[in-house]
């Protein structure tokens, strides 16, 4: 893979981390005053069928949420973070 293709990838995932993270804090109502951490993992539950998405949110509250969705960056939806984080 040539380095054009490679940063083009990589602005892709980044775009896609970025995405995710606006639909949480958006989701959650809380802005930016939680941190939202999105990572691409490999799902070890057989029904799986490949990469998934962990989502970890820690508000004011120090309380710290993770949430599994399991799906690749680019196919999270609005659909599945308003599953993973009912009001």
């Amino acid at each position: 893979m040539n380095l054009a293709a490679q940063m083009k990838e990589r602005a892709a995932t980044l775009w896609h981390f970025q995405r995710i993270r606006r639909l949480v804090r958006q989701q959650e109502g809380s802005g930016s005053q939680a941190m939202v951490s999105v990572t691409q993992i490999f799902c070890q539950d057989p029904a799986c069928p490949g990469p998934a998405t962990q989502i970890t949110v820690m508000g004011l509250d120090l309380l710290r949420r993770v949430v599994v969705i399991h799906r690749p960056l680019d196919q999270v939806e609005l659909a599945d973070i308003r599953t993973a984080f009912p009001n």
